[in-house]
């Protein structure tokens, strides 16, 4: 389980968030009402907004002058004209499309380069949410 799948699972008193019941949106796109799924952290790591924060109008306006660009909802609660899939979902479709390349070296590392960009491209967005740091993706996380 990767670390931000971990950071996912977070518990609220609804039961439990999981990667298809969040959204990441633009918070251009976020209105009053919406309900956090991920803490927001400013560039420091500092957590501005909590888990499980209802946004209200003020809220918004100060993430936004706080230059906050994207937030990660519970729910889907804004349509963005794409289907978002998990990086793992994205990974099962890899295995699926190069499944008739079997036994060919060249396609396997080719597979496992785009599997690699994969994962770091959904660690850079945790990154920039401040969700994980350089370190957190040194310790890998044991159930």
């Amino acid at each position: 389980m990767t670390r931000s799948l971990k950071l996912a699972l977070e518990l609220d008193n609804t039961g439990i968030y999981r990667e298809a019941d969040l959204q990441r949106v633009p918070i251009i796109m976020v209105r009053p009402g919406m309900i956090l799924a991920k803490p927001v952290n400013n560039e420091k790591g500092m957590t501005l907004c909590a888990v499980g924060t209802e946004l209200t109008a003020n809220i918004i306006e100060k993430l936004k002058k706080m230059d906050v660009r994207v937030v990660t909802l519970k729910g889907h609660p804004v349509d963005m004209g794409i289907q978002e899939i998990t990086p793992e979902e994205k990974i099962s479709k890899i295995e699926d499309k190069f499944s008739v390349f079997k036994d060919n070296a060249i396609m396997d590392r080719l597979k496992e380069a785009i599997e690699k960009a994969v994962l770091a491209e959904d660690t850079e967005e945790d990154e920039e949410q401040g969700i994980i740091t350089p370190d957190d993706k040194e310790e890998p996380f044991n159930e």
